[in-house]
């Protein structure tokens, strides 16, 4: 990985933790109080606060860099159209279409269907 990759990715990580721990500070939580919330392990919580542990974002950061992708759209919900959209497009792009994964593009596009259904409730 280049030597600004791993700046960035260390940044974010230390960005990541810094917001978790405001927040939780400003909800007058402790690290124990959000862990039995979340039903985490309180260490879990601290280790990130302290971005002790590199999570898989830094794959994801990576990934989204080598791929010429803005990181942080990742993290913007697109409506049920977009995300059909995008996943009927990479079902076209698809070179070795097996029964597999015109099975797994099925069930995805079925899942998606129903969990923002669930979400409109």
């Amino acid at each position: 990985m280049e030597k600004d990759n791993e700046l960035e990715l260390e940044l974010l990580n230390i960005q990541i933790g810094c917001i978790l721990r405001l927040a939780r500070l400003k909800k007058g939580l402790s690290q124990n109080d959000l862990a039995v919330l979340l039903e985490y392990n309180p260490t879990m919580i601290g280790r990130v606060e302290r971005f002790e542990n590199i999570s898989a974002w830094d794959k994801v950061f990576s990934i989204s860099k080598q791929l010429n992708i803005d990181f942080c759209n990742l993290f913007i919900l697109r409506n049920k159209d977009e995300l059909l959209s995008i996943v009927e497009e990479s079902f076209k792009f698809e070179v070795k279409l097996t029964l597999e994964k015109k099975d797994y593009y099925s069930f995805l596009k079925k899942t998606i269907v129903i969990k923002y259904n669930l979400l409109a409730k």
